[in-house]
Formats: structure tokens, C-alpha cells, sequence
């Protein structure tokens, strides 16, 4: 489904505040501010308030690397993996390489699938998810495109993210159902510590191209 011009827009701003955190124009704190001001504002107008106080970004600033991570040369990807998890919990976080198909059935159990820094296959990584009477929640780092598609009875599927307006970001498809259970996904900026490595990398570029 084509993105809207609000939907572009924040995509476009949330871009800029990354450009001016890499400049360090913005503290780890006041980006995070304004990142969640960006998903929560409902007008272009919200949106251009939260980057008209910024200082111009010189014209040699290169444009932001994406946060998200990609698949390093000799990573193993497996083709699926299961979990069955039973009035339990589950978490997978950090530096880790989603199958690319992973089905998760989840009862009475608390899952949560931490995406900031997982090293995300081109294409379509794809989540099969059933819950009943738990919750499985996905964090996703800015400019990863989620398809959210499910059925709830006496549950929620809940998508509080927003799609890539790269073409070639990767892409998170979930599906599934939540029956008096709950599948939610937010976006979500990585730890200040991937952070901070991010803008270190942002400026060592900017210094290799000055």
C-alpha cells in the first residue's frame, strides 16, 4: 500500500533529526524526544515543528546511514525456525540473525522480538505468530518497512509503527492471530550505545568526504 504524504513526511523528518543527532545538534535524549513526537504527530504542521529550530545542516553532510542492520559477509541465516513457548517467556535481542521465516506459538507466555540491532536479510523477513492469552511484541528500528496483517478474537493486533520510504530496506512481515492475546509492534530508535556508534560512523564519513 503506497505511503501517505503525512506518513512521508515523518519519514523525511525523522531522517533530518537523525542527520542533526549524527551533527551533534541534537543530545541522545532530545532525539529520542522528538523521535517519539514525530510518530505521534497527526499534522505536517507537528512535524515541522519538530525540526524549525534546528540549525541548517551544512551542504556537505552526507545523508544518514540506515539504522537498522543488514547481514554481515559469513553470517548463517537459517531458512525457519520454530518456537513453542508455554506459560513462559522469550526474548531475543542484540546483535542476533532472524531466521528467514520464524513461527512462534506463543500460550499464556510473554515473547518479545528486539529487531534494533538484528542484522535484517534483504527482502522479506517473515514472523507466522499465534497467541492465545499472552503477548508477543516486536521493536523495529526506523526505516524498516513492517506488513502487519492479523486476526484477533477478544485480542489485539496492534501496528504502532511506520513503513520505509526506501525501496530496498528490508522488510518485516508478520502474521497470525491473537485470540485474548496481544501482537503489538512499535519503532523504536536502538540502545544509546548502538547509537552513539551510529554517529560515530556518521561522522567519520562526514570527515573522510571534507
Amino acid at each position: 500500500m503506497p505511503m501517505s504524504e503525512l506518513e512521508l513526511d515523518r519519514e523525511r523528518v525523522i531522517q533530518t533529526l537523525c542527520a542533526h543527532y549524527a551533527n551533534d545538534h541534537l543530545s541522545t535524549q532530545e532525539l529520542e524526544v522528538r523521535f517519539d513526537s514525530a510518530y505521534k504527530a497527526e499534522s505536517r504542521a507537528e512535524l515541522q515543528r519538530l525540526v524549525v529550530s534546528l540549525p541548517a545542516l551544512p551542504d556537505t553532510v552526507p545523508p544518514p546511514e540506515p539504522l537498522h542492520g543488514m547481514l554481515f559477509t559469513g553470517d548463517t541465516q537459517l531458512p525457519e525456525r520454530r518456537h513453542v513457548v508455554v506459560m513462559s517467556e522469550l526474548n531475543k535481542r542484540g546483535m542476533w540473525v532472524p531466521p528467514r521465516r520464524t513461527v512462534v506459538r506463543a500460550v499464556m507466555a510473554s515473547v518479545r522480538f528486539d529487531l534494533r540491532e538484528a542484522r535484517l536479510a534483504p527482502g522479506v523477513t517473515e514472523f507466522d505468530v499465534t497467541v492465545v492469552m499472552g503477548e508477543v511484541k516486536f521493536l523495529v528500528p526506523p526505516g524498516v518497512a513492517v506488513e502487519c496483517d492479523g486476526h484477533a478474537f477478544m485480542g489485539v493486533f496492534d501496528d504502532q509503527q511506520s513503513g520505509s520510504v526506501d525501496p530496498q530496506a528490508p522488510v518485516v512481515r508478520i502474521t497470525g492471530m491473537a485470540v485474548m492475546g496481544v501482537v503489538e509492534v512499535k519503532t523504536r530508535l536502538p540502545r544509546e550505545s548502538a547509537l552513539e556508534a551510529w554517529r560515530q560512523r556518521m561522522l567519520g564519513r562526514g570527515t573522510a568526504r571534507s
